[in-house]
């Protein structure tokens, strides 16, 4: 027997899919007539003409043999006026079919040719509900079947409750039956509750027990995985340490120190940059200095450095990137077949400052087999040549360096290093005002010159020694920088240069050999070759190393001189003399002067000249220059002023002009 609700959700059920049913047959019927009055809107224009009573009796005649109902069929004009109408007539007939975009199943409207419009007007799509009257007729059956089932349980339940004695019978037979299959029913309902909660308890235990399970096998192949890899990286650095084993006795002590450290930090695999704030031309001079133990002495490290990039400091691993450079250069040590290899860096600034480590040779080209070291790591079967190259590779990740290769094949190879760094801080301004540079190399002075451009305001670049004689003859130099890359030198060179030496201050970068030869000079004024520019940055600044005299007095008088000594000997300060304009210019660029008497009138330069170029010294940019003259008128007075005098003293020397000097003159004890 079916329940109420039960029925009642059948019987929606039913209804539906009858109503779905008529819907989709209704669909069918619409979309077959649409077709059928296409068809029909097709043949007639083909076949209409111009004159109306033969386009009428086409249309009457489709109108009678047309497989579906037309009401009627209308011919109208470009202009939407009437030619033909055949059938009933149409009611609202205000509505313009032209207003029409979509043909439907009762109204269809063909285009001519000529402009005329035919339209087409059908019955309607009629609606079957023969689906409906089914429903209806099964829901009946079912309602009866229903009532029918009802009554036959009622009889039998009636039955035995008669059988039943009197005395037993309590309640109605089929509220009993009722409440034994609600308790049934219930009991089975908890029973299957229980089993389904004890079901999902197992589920979730065998599921737990599956992903632990899983885990484990997850984890044990990773561990065998690990340990797999561990051996085979065990046995790779075993072949590299018998690879380097094999290559020690071809390498230099320095070089085999460097490669066993470098085997050591492979195997310790350190990944955390160690940040340091360091200027770059510091960090290059030391890169280059920690590898001249390493390298050939037949073959020049020829530095290119960042003027710009010389004045300031960055957050870097200097130690790092230091090993990087040893490494690639080392690697392509074997490669090389000139007699130079340059070095440049460039410091670039944007989103993300970078450094830009450039390193060209003239020689053979890198293998692919390098090329892959260098872009993959290390290979399955290392080679001594492969190593380098695998150190390479680890150094860069750890940098998160870029790399390329640009080369013409056998001829010359260019590798460029891109590291980032950060926080760059300026330092102080160049050390040098007015610089000289002499190396007998002539293509290499261009280098130096915009190299030296980092610590020095002009560069003046000399390839031999009259051009060196010259420069200083013609220009206010404060420091000579010699580059000598030779064991030898001609005795009267190295005799001018010493010569030189003792006017001015000269650095030296030159093998150890010409350094002894070339004698004793102030520390710290001979370096190693290649010229480095934190070398010069680390010099006191110019003129620190001279004497410290107190006055100058500039006179051709010789008369004038003995007076001016007579009257000042006894007031215990230093005095030094001079008697022509470049006299005085060359004890001004080897001494301090507190304060200079410049006469105006000069066999050679004027003392305005001379006071013009003496101020473009830098040790003397804030001394007390006094124009020392017979007489001075206003105007000439203020000329002086600008060209870089203090005051004007007239002569002859007296006791007050005596005491004016004195005043502006400190005890030697003070500049000492």
């Amino acid at each position: 027997m079916l329940k109420p609700k039960l029925l009642i959700a059948l019987v929606t059920a039913l209804l539906m899919a009858a109503l779905a049913a008529c819907w989709l047959q209704y669909q069918l019927h619409a979309k077959n007539q649409q077709l059928q009055l296409g068809r029909v809107a097709e043949h007639l224009s083909d076949h209409l003409i111009a004159d109306p009573v033969d386009a009428a009796e086409l249309m009457t005649f489709a109108r009678e043999n047309s497989p579906v109902g037309l009401l009627s069929l209308e011919l109208l004009d470009a202009n939407g006026k009437q030619l033909v109408f055949v059938g009933e007539p149409v009611q609202n007939s205000s509505i313009s079919v032209r207003d029409v975009e979509q043909q439907s199943p009762t109204l269809w409207h063909q285009s001519l040719n000529d402009g005329r419009l035919l339209v087409i007007r059908a019955t309607d799509v009629p609606v079957s509900y023969i689906w409906i009257y089914g429903l209806l007729a099964a829901a009946l059956t079912i309602w009866l079947g229903s009532k029918l089932m009802q009554r036959r349980l009622e009889r039998f339940y009636s039955q035995i409750w008669q059988s039943i004695p009197e005395p037993h019978r309590k309640q109605d037979p089929a509220a009993a039956e009722i409440n034994r299959l609600s308790l049934a029913v219930r009991q089975l309902a908890k029973q299957q509750d229980e089993a389904a909660h004890q079901a999902t308890l197992n589920l979730q235990i065998m599921q737990s027990q599956q992903k632990l399970h899983v885990e484990q096998q997850t984890e044990i192949r990773q561990q065998l995985s690990q340990s797999e890899l561990k051996t085979l990286q065990l046995g790779r650095d075993l072949q590299c340490w018998h690879s380097l084993a094999g290559q020690a006795p071809q390498l230099q002590h320095a070089e085999l120190a460097f490669w066993l450290a470098m085997l050591n930090r492979k195997q310790q695999q350190t990944t955390t940059p160690n940040l340091t704030l360091q200027g770059i031309p510091q960090w290059f001079a030391q890169a280059i200095r920690t590898l001249q133990p390493m390298w050939p002495a037949g073959i020049l490290l020829l530095p290119d450095e960042d003027p710009d990039a010389s004045r300031y400091q960055a957050e870097m691993d200097g130690q790092l990137m230091q090993q990087l450079l040893h490494s690639l250069l080392l690697a392509v040590k074997p490669l090389i077949d000139g007699k130079e290899l340059l070095v440049s860096y460039r410091l670039y600034s944007g989103a993300r400052d970078k450094l830009q480590l450039k390193i060209q040779y003239t020689g053979k080209s890198l293998s692919a087999r390098s090329r892959q070291v260098l872009a993959q790591g290390g290979l399955a079967e290392p080679h001594w040549e492969d190593i380098p190259f695998e150190v390479c590779f680890g150094l860069m990740q750890q940098l998160s360096a870029e790399f390329q290769i640009q080369e013409l094949a056998d001829l010359g190879t260019r590798l460029d290093l891109s590291i980032r760094i950060s926080g760059q801080q300026p330092l102080s301004n160049r050390r040098f005002q007015n610089l000289v540079i002499y190396d007998p190399r002539p293509c290499r002075l261009d280098l130096w010159r915009h190299s030296l451009l980092g610590v020095s305001e002009q560069v003046v670049a000399t390839k031999s020694i009259t051009e060196l004689k010259a420069a200083l003859t013609s220009r206010l130099i404060d420091t000579v920088v010699v580059h000598w890359n030779y064991e030898d030198m001609p005795d009267n060179e190295l005799a001018e240069l010493q010569h030189i030496s003792g006017r001015y201050q000269l650095i030296l970068f030159a093998p150890a050999g010409l350094q002894q030869r070339f004698g004793t000079q102030p520390p710290g004024t001979q370096f190693i070759s290649p010229l480095l520019l934190a070398d010069l940055q680390d010099l006191p600044q110019p003129g620190s190393q001279f004497s410290s005299q107190q006055l100058l007095i500039v006179d051709d008088n010789p008369t004038n001189l003995s007076f001016v000594r007579a009257m000042l000997s006894g007031q215990g300060i230093s005095i030094d003399f001079a008697t022509t304009g470049h006299e005085a210019l060359k004890l001004a660029s080897h001494s301090r002067y507190q304060l200079i008497l410049m006469d105006i009138q000069l066999p050679d330069l004027s003392g305005i000249e001379v006071t013009k170029r003496i101020r473009q010294l830098r040790h003397h940019q804030q001394t007390v220059i006094l124009a020392f003259t017979g007489h001075a008128l206003p105007e000439e007075a203020v000329s002086f002023r600008l060209a870089g005098m203090d005051d004007v003293m007239i002569k002859p020397l007296d006791a007050r002009k005596i005491a004016h000097i004195m005043s502006r003159i400190r005890p030697l004890a003070e500049t000492q």
